[in-house]
């Protein structure tokens, strides 16, 4: 029975597609299609401190946004108006002037299913005074994916560290629910909510190439998709993330790197000083046979 009700949600989300981002109500931090080259000039009065200004913008991307309602909701929990601008779904994100987290939350209604969309984007300001657990926790969405807790500023989600996530229905815990997670890199995995309708996922450790540093490892995308079914109404939400190497991974390549270099180094003295030492035995030889 819960392998017909796993495989019932997985046909419902649609994961058969090969890539994660497949037409869904979905915010993402780039767009699906490239953005098209326009070839209008700029307005020759156009000051340099608005072009820096608009190089500071915070955009986000909701695939397949038609017939959606969006709202974008401040640390204080106000709801900020946002608006739709180009061809690629694009939403600039109004300056709230404070520092904290910010929800982008998307929603689709029709008599027979509920679709909707979450994500967090930390925006720079003055101090909000608020937790970022009031935004969090605030009730947002009839299904919601809740992070438990919600990583700090100056922390991230790290592959092969685990995070838990709660799924609420109507404000109330989702028992025995399929969550499944699938990262940009390929990665998918799925569990069930417990009694508390909480799930935790360890973050695959799915990245190619790891290079020294922390600013050389792009990070990738995970979401967590979950399905319900209520009074006739197919209820589907998502929440999405940046996620990023474990710094373990770089510091372990960086030290590895110095211990080769200091290796190398080492080596290079050590011989300097054998060919020394062997060189100067070879003219005391040659003086001793001269002196015979």
């Amino acid at each position: 029975m819960q392998i017909i009700i796993k495989n019932v949600l997985l046909i419902i989300i649609g994961l058969g597609m090969s890539h994660l981002s497949y037409a869904e109500l979905l915010w993402t931090p780039k767009p699906v299609m490239k953005e098209a080259k326009t070839k209008a000039a700029k307005p020759a009065d156009a000051h340099a401190g608005h072009q820096q200004h608009r190089s500071r913008e915070k955009a986000f991307y909701l695939q397949d946004n038609k017939n959606t309602n969006v709202k974008y909701i401040t640390p204080a929990l106000e709801i900020l108006t946002l608006t739709h601008q180009g061809q690629l779904d694009k939403y600039v994100l109004p300056d709230s002037g404070m520092d904290n987290y910010h929800a982008l939350v998307a929603e689709r209604k029709t008599d027979t299913s509920h679709e909707s969309s979450l994500r967090y984007a930390y925006m720079r300001g003055k101090p909000s005074g608020h937790s970022p657990e009031n935004l969090v926790t605030n009730h947002k969405l009839p299904l919601e994916i809740v992070p438990e807790p919600m990583i700090r500023e100056h922390l991230r989600f790290y592959s092969s560290i685990k995070h838990s996530y709660k799924v609420l229905f109507e404000e109330k815990p989702l028992i025995d629910s399929w969550v499944i997670l699938k990262t940009s890199n390929g990665s998918t995995i799925d569990s069930k909510t417990d009694s508390r309708g909480k799930v935790t996922f360890t973050l695959p450790e799915d990245f190619q190439n790891i290079k020294p540093g922390r600013r050389a490892n792009k990070p990738a995308e995970f979401i967590l998709r979950t399905v319900h079914i209520a009074n006739n109404i197919t209820y589907k939400t998502n929440f999405s993330a940046p996620y990023s190497v474990n710094p373990s991974h770089w510091k372990s390549n960086s030290g590895g790197i110095l211990a080769l270099s200091v290796g190398f180094i080492s080596g290079i003295v050590v011989m300097r000083k054998h060919n020394k030492k062997t060189n100067e035995n070879m003219k005391k030889k040659k003086v001793k046979g001269k002196a015979l």
